[in-house]
């Protein structure tokens, strides 16, 4: 999966704002081809805050054509050898010793400062526009963004279900790569939904994993990523075992299947 490249940048000033946005481009400071955004552009609005855009596929301002007096003459080169082309590269042997994984779970990368101011102004729009009157509270993992939901209508959360909490956790890594050009696993919690749901899923997984080994197989419901991904985790290392999502769309079935019986 291909995650785009940055195009905006923020600062305290207009110099960390530039030093920044040129570092992770690779350019210099002075070298760079940038427009100043307000400082409300998007989910951000961060007091203070100077924000950059940059053209991800041309960050360094082009460089001014020399004039007559200045261009060099042009120098006789010798012809270049024919290139040979490259050998082709073997094709990769799957393992049949590894499970299949799911490509979803893949290509997540490590939150930064940037990727959490961007999650923790992303998610109070979104709340404000379910109109609940709820707070988050972001804490950066090594390997997510966990962001706890409570206040006044802490009860309207619980009614609403973790169909409300899953459809946040679809949306805040877009708007998190499209802010900070991270793609952040987001993980959504409030009212103790996902503790009762995970048990839920715990004892689903335990009773598929009884039928897979005396039928070869099951088969789970239609099920969210997020939930799809606990139960790969929690049949991971259970011997003679191995799953695999199956379907088309955002919620998908988990296959539970004993190794060998293909």
């Amino acid at each position: 999966m291909t995650t785009p490249r940055r195009r905006f940048f923020w600062g305290r000033s207009l110099p960390q704002a530039l030093s920044r946005a040129a570092r992770y481009h690779g350019v210099a400071p002075e070298q760079l081809d940038y427009r100043l955004r307000d400082k409300r552009h998007g989910f951000v609005k961060h007091p203070r805050a100077v924000i950059v855009e940059v053209d991800p596929e041309h960050p360094a301002r082009a460089a001014e054509a020399p004039t007559a007096r200045e261009r060099p003459a042009p120098t006789p080169s010798a012809p270049s050898p024919p290139s040979t082309p490259p050998p082709p590269r073997p094709a990769r042997e799957a393992d049949p010793a590894r499970p299949r994984q799911e490509a979803e779970d893949e290509g997540w990368e490590t939150p930064d400062d940037e990727s959490e101011l961007a999650a923790s102004e992303a998610v109070q729009r979104l709340i404000a526009l379910s109109g609940l009157e709820l707070t988050a509270a972001v804490t950066r993992r090594a390997d997510a963004l966990e962001l706890r939901l409570d206040g006044a209508d802490r009860e309207r959360l619980a009614a609403a279900g973790v169909e409300l909490l899953d459809a946040l956790e679809t949306l805040l890594p877009r708007a998190v790569v499209a802010l900070a050009g991270r793609r952040v696993r987001c993980r959504v919690d409030g009212a103790g939904l996902r503790a009762a749901r995970e048990q839920e899923l715990r004892e689903l997984a335990a009773a598929a994993a009884e039928r897979a080994r005396e039928q070869g197989e099951a088969l789970l419901p239609p099920l969210s990523p997020a939930e799809r991904r606990q139960v790969h985790l929690a049949l991971r290392d259970v011997p003679g075992l191995a799953t695999e999502s199956v379907g088309r769309g955002l919620h998908k079935r988990v296959r539970v299947y004993a190794v060998g019986s293909e």
